[in-house]
């Protein structure tokens, strides 16, 4: 179950980095710093991109993507209460922040709260109906999660 997860996590994590670039922030200097912490969450340098979106949220702390970003790198590092939080702010900040709602759905996964994680991924596809297809493929494995049926591919 563990390394079914880690690939959802992965799988979600790169849907969310690619759906929503740097240069939709707010002013050059927020930019830089998400589109650093994205550079080092690929290379797999997390605790550099928390850090430097830890910088990026303190910039603007109204910023729904270094909100999101920053959850992320959370998420990545396994720190699910805090990557659920920054989840929250993202979608305080945005509303329509589907990409929030799809971490948030995934730090709840690993923390176990299924229902939780069922109720982000049905707003997420209420607010982004294009990413209704990938939503309802982890909707799926949560039911057989629930049910004790072990979900393909594992």
């Amino acid at each position: 179950m563990q390394r079914a997860l880690r690939n959802i996590t992965v799988y979600l994590l790169l849907a969310l980095c690619a759906g929503v670039s740097a240069d939709d922030a707010s002013g050059p200097p927020i930019a830089a710093l998400i589109a650093e912490g994205e550079q080092q969450m690929q290379q797999q340098d997390i605790a550099g991109a928390i850090e430097t979106l830890r910088r990026a949220v303190a910039a603007d702390p109204n910023s729904s993507l270094a909100h999101t970003r920053l959850g992320g790198a959370y998420l990545l590092n396994s720190q699910y209460d805090p990557a659920i939080e920054q989840f929250q702010r993202a979608i305080s900040a945005d509303a329509t922040n589907a990409d929030a709602f799809i971490g948030m759905a995934v730090a709840y996964l690993h923390s176990g709260r299924m229902g939780l994680a069922k109720a982000a991924l049905e707003e997420a596809k209420r607010i982004d109906p294009s990413k209704g297809e990938r939503i309802d493929q982890v909707m799926d494995w949560i039911d057989q999660r629930a049910e004790g049926t072990p979900a393909s591919g594992q």
